[in-house]
């Protein structure tokens, strides 16, 4: 099943109907060693790092060695199940997800995530770098939400305040 934000496809056509549509490109810097980078950066979780959450992902059998020391963030893997944590203050909010996909090619790297029960919204996200014919690399943000369940639709004006304030933040996360 492809992910609802389409990550592999140049354009974004069929948007799922009932979810809040978001598409943004940001330009992050030039040439290949720039992107080889930054998709390293971006599949260590570091463009969520660096915008505010920490990350917490579950060792298994499938991530041996995954969160050793001196390795830094875990690799984003495809069925991966982290708690995203944003830090609020002296407060941690979890954040229940699930990794989608995961994609690398030689001119597109990144991954899609999915919310779970628990989470502020209910919808997908995918980080998406772009090295383009003209050697610019881009940062590609593209998400579907709508409320999340009990609570959190009460609080949904502040959720959406929030990810209008993250989404910023991603768009400066991996430039140097």
């Amino acid at each position: 099943m492809e992910p609802l934000t389409q990550p592999l496809s140049p354009r974004w056509v069929d948007r799922p109907a009932g979810y809040r549509h978001f598409e943004s490109a940001y330009f992050v810097g030039h040439g290949r060693e720039t992107f080889d980078r930054c998709a390293e950066e971006l599949l260590h979780w570091e463009v969520k790092i660096r915008s505010g959450f920490d990350i917490c992902v579950q060792a298994s059998e499938d991530d041996t060695g995954s969160l050793s020391a001196g390795t830094g963030s875990p690799r984003v893997r495809a069925g991966q199940v982290p708690t995203i944590f944003v830090r609020l203050g002296p407060f941690r909010l979890p954040e229940p997800a699930r990794v989608i996909d995961v994609f690398e090619s030689d001119s597109r790297r990144g991954f899609t995530y999915g919310t779970e029960p628990g989470h502020p919204i209910t919808g997908e996200e995918s980080f998406i770098l772009i090295h383009s014919d003209d050697d610019r690399v881009f940062l590609v943000l593209r998400s579907v939400s709508r409320a999340g369940m009990g609570i959190w639709r009460v609080g949904e004006p502040f959720v959406r305040l929030a990810q209008i304030i993250y989404r910023r933040r991603y768009s400066r996360a991996l430039r140097s």
